[in-house]
């Protein structure tokens, strides 16, 4: 009875939420979303999305920035800056958007992030007319480069006339390096959610926003 009620009390909206899309949605050429699970990251993202040509196919720029001054349950640090990319060659599925629209997409990821932590750190002193080269424990600053791809599928819902709602899911791949070592310190990449992961992950997340 309550899934009924439900169904009953949102048919007039989607309906018109339908009728809204079908009349606008041929002039839309421009999107601005937000995708708001970075927060948990200590981030923020922003999507701009450019439509390409009359075939639905967009171009979504994702640039994003990360400021934190205090460790959370993903990272552990002193405090951490960074900032990022991403780029997407969005393909809608249907040629003229509707209320929900199924879409691919894939293309490149960057990130950077400066760290700062304890660690050991080499120091040179003297000692009895010599010079060493030591370890002592003091704040370091690692600088990460991560790059990488991903693929993703999702579905794109229009709410009310211009305002959407966007779900997506996909697989990616990163490679990350760092100043300090050769490679990466593996203290950054213990799991995928870690600011120097490299390997395969999961990608996935909702966006929200508006198009004209």
């Amino acid at each position: 009875m309550k899934n009924i009620l439900v169904l009953f009390l949102f048919f007039p909206l989607l309906i018109s939420a339908q009728n809204i899309t079908e009349e606008k949605t041929k002039q839309l050429t421009f999107g601005v979303g937000v995708v708001p699970q970075y927060a948990i990251l200590n981030g923020m993202r922003i999507d701009f999305d450019y439509k390409l040509n009359d075939k639905n196919q967009w171009l979504v720029v994702a640039p994003q920035v990360y400021l934190s001054s205090d460790p959370n349950f993903t990272w552990d640090y002193n405090s951490m800056t960074g900032f990022g990319i991403e780029l997407q060659h969005k393909v809608f599925l249907n040629k003229e958007f509707k209320t929900v629209n199924p879409y691919f997409a894939y293309g490149p990821t960057f990130n950077y992030f400066s760290v700062q932590d304890d660690g050991l750190t080499a120091r040179s002193y003297n000692e009895d007319g010599g010079n060493y080269i030591g370890l002592v424990e003091d704040e370091m600053t690692t600088r990460i480069f991560k790059f990488g791809g991903n693929i993703i599928l999702g579905l794109h819902y229009f709410l009310f006339d211009n305002l959407y709602m966007d779900a997506y899911v996909g697989t990616g791949i990163r490679f990350s390096y760092d100043n300090q070592t050769s490679g990466l310190h593996g203290y950054y990449n213990d799991w995928w959610a870690d600011l120097g992961y490299s390997g395969t992950l999961m990608v996935g997340g909702i966006r929200f926003g508006v198009m004209f």
